[in-house]
């Protein structure tokens, strides 16, 4: 199953039963539903930048690799993708490492993609969007192979930081802390969220579901 198919299946469970059947059915992901919108951010930036780079031997095979992605070849796309990432510029190190940690995760190769996340977290020479991005997923692959110690230590610079994606790495680090029973914290994280003014509309509904389920 594929994390995107999680991720949809998440969402329907939690309009439609709340943050408790979330959790009982999916653990983490009744919290990391929130990723939905990383992934929507992520494909925008992903085709801006493929219509500016289009004339480009590098556009036409990073176009190559989505196909196999589409066609059910993960592996083979990851190859292309991690061939884009050491050649190209900035720009390309960003979004073909972004796919390349995507594409070893669909194939099954979830260390190959922690691997990839953690590089592409730690890269002082790209954006900061791309830096959380990476540190946000591979958080999420983190506690599933890692544990939760894992996935908050890759959580920690994003939910303390002033970027785009905090309050959502606050979200899911607070999932994390209730798979690892500290539902306290993770309450104390929550409420950060609702009283965080960058928090969006639909942000602060979902956090007010996620505390009524927790008791806070």
């Amino acid at each position: 199953m594929t994390d995107d198919l999680i991720f949809r299946e998440v969402d329907e469970d939690i309009r439609r039963d709340r943050m408790e059947a979330a959790l009982k059915k999916y653990g983490l992901y009744g919290i990391a539903a929130a990723v939905v919108v990383i992934a929507g951010v992520a494909g925008g930036v992903v085709w801006r930048d493929m219509q500016a780079e289009a004339r480009l031997d590098r556009g036409g095979r990073f176009e190559q690799a989505l196909d196999l992605v589409t066609a059910n070849k993960p592996a083979e796309a990851a190859e292309i993708f991690e061939q884009l990432a050491a050649e190209g510029n900035e720009t390309f190190q960003a979004l073909a490492g972004q796919q390349a940690a995507a594409a070893r995760a669909a194939a099954g190769d979830e260390q190959a993609a922690l691997s990839a996340y953690d590089r592409l977290a730690t890269n002082p020479d790209l954006p900061d969007l791309h830096r959380d991005l990476a540190a946000i997923k591979g958080a999420l692959i983190a506690l599933r192979t890692d544990g939760a110690d894992a996935a908050l230590q890759r959580l920690a610079p994003v939910a303390e930081g002033a970027g785009p994606f905090r309050n959502i790495a606050r979200e899911i680090k607070a999932g994390a802390l209730v798979k690892k029973g500290d539902k306290q914290a993770a309450i104390a994280e929550l409420k950060a969220v609702s009283e965080d003014a960058a928090s969006t509309a639909n942000q602060q509904r979902r956090v007010a579901e996620y505390l009524r389920a927790l008791g806070g």
